[in-house]
């Protein structure tokens, strides 16, 4: 009787003891739940005023992916050239890595959602960076790799409980009525073409196309395979006639989004030369993007990426400052049969993500007093915004609406 009586105890004590460790389990999983999955971002405030705003992103585009771009060119990329540079959280609300439309609503709205969504949570859709920017009487172009309906260029102008409903994307897509829209286009877009409004916009379907248009504001859908990553019909020509149509004519400034799409898909495929090729193309629209704020004087740039991708771990080279060893890192890095290796996975990760931010700016100065019979001068000082910003060097995704936010609608 009482052996029986004590292991009623010892039950008794151990149903506690669990019970108590799944209070403390559960109570600190939503602890972390909260800290970093609900809100984590660091609310960072901006002093700079442009009129115009580029957001580059590299889809896939991890540290390493960039490391190897270093040993690939033998040297930096452009975008690791601009004044201010710091790391990105990418978590969604869906436990584990984020998808590309949870990622591009985090960017394009400043919310959290669950993978799969395009700008639109718990029932509600999500107001985006770039609806706000046409309200305030911006212009807004996108310009990507992969079919305009892609969750990236998605997320800042539709909205969707899955991203895999094309049609109703591509609906929104065209009742946006975006300035400058290029990309691949798909059966969703190819079924609306009729209703895009051709008395105010050209509809293109190739890259001469595109050249040839008159028109400030141009669709150019492309058919797959059509952008390269070498010669003419890249992104890098896309984006510049796209700074070009958005600038025409403009006195209130526009919101420009480039996509390097094909960094991730080369990535998922671990086919490290078509990362490459990919990751190169992008790196060069991301100069034309500097240089012509740097022209401009009025224009912030921003790149980042959206999550990391393949899980893409570089090995350790010794003496990396010398010619031999960058020499011997490139030759690792080129025999494809064996750096396609570098990659650990076909998905995506939980990494941080980097970014980038360049940044010009005129104020106007004090006009000194004009000599006697002379007319007053209106002088600008040149003002680098980089210099003035204070970002921290770790932010949430969602610290980049924020940040867009402030620059576009001050």
């Amino acid at each position: 009787m009482a052996k029986a009586v004590d292991r009623k105890k010892q039950n008794r004590l151990l149903l506690i003891i669990v019970a108590v460790i799944s209070v403390v389990t559960l109570a600190t999983a939503a602890v972390l739940f909260a800290l970093n999955y609900v809100d984590s971002g660091v609310y960072p405030e901006s002093s700079a005023t442009p009129k115009n705003v580029i957001l580059l992103i590299g889809d896939g585009m991890g540290e390493n992916h960039i490391e190897a771009g270093n040993i690939y060119r033998s040297n930096k990329l452009n975008m690791e050239r601009f004044g201010v540079i710091g790391e990105v959280m990418t978590r969604s609300l869906t436990p584990g890595a984020t998808d590309s439309a949870a990622a591009a609503t985090a960017m394009a709205t400043g919310v959290k959602t669950y993978n799969g969504r395009i700008s639109y949570k718990d029932g509600k859709n999500l107001e985006t960076i770039a609806e706000m920017a046409k309200e305030a009487g911006k212009k807004v172009g996108i310009v990507v790799t992969k079919p305009v309906t892609d969750a990236t260029p998605a997320a800042f102008v539709s909205h969707a409980k899955d991203r895999g409903d094309t049609a109703e994307i591509a609906r929104q897509i065209v009742d946006f009525g975006l300035d400058v829209l290029f990309g691949l286009t798909d059966e969703a877009m190819d079924a609306l073409k009729g209703e895009i409004p051709s008395d105010t916009r050209d509809l293109c379907t190739s890259f001469n196309e595109i050249a040839g248009s008159s028109k400030e504001s141009v669709y150019g859908l492309l058919d797959d395979g059509a952008i390269q990553t070498v010669g003419s019909n890249t992104l890098n020509s896309l984006t510049g006639t796209a700074l070009k149509k958005l600038s025409a004519n403009n006195e209130n400034g526009f919101l420009l989004i480039v996509e390097g799409s094909k960094i991730d898909s080369a990535s998922h495929d671990n086919d490290m030369e078509s990362m490459l090729a990919e990751l190169t193309a992008f790196d060069a629209a991301v100069s034309t993007c500097r240089n012509w704020a740097q022209e401009n004087g009025e224009t912030v740039v921003m790149v980042t990426a959206d999550h990391e991708t393949g899980g893409l771990k570089i090995p350790k080279f010794e003496d990396t400052d010398s010619g031999t060893a960058k020499q011997n890192a490139r030759e690792a890095l080129t025999d494809y049969a064996t750096s396609n290796g570098w990659f650990t996975k076909t998905g995506h990760t939980s990494a941080n993500v980097k970014y980038f931010i360049y940044a010009t700016g005129s104020e106007l100065a004090q006009p000194a007093a004009p000599a006697e019979g002379e007319e007053p001068k209106t002088e600008y000082l040149e003002i680098n915004y980089s210099v003035k910003m204070d970002i921290p060097e770790e932010i949430d995704n969602t610290d980049i609406f924020r940040l867009l936010s402030q620059w576009l609608l001050h």
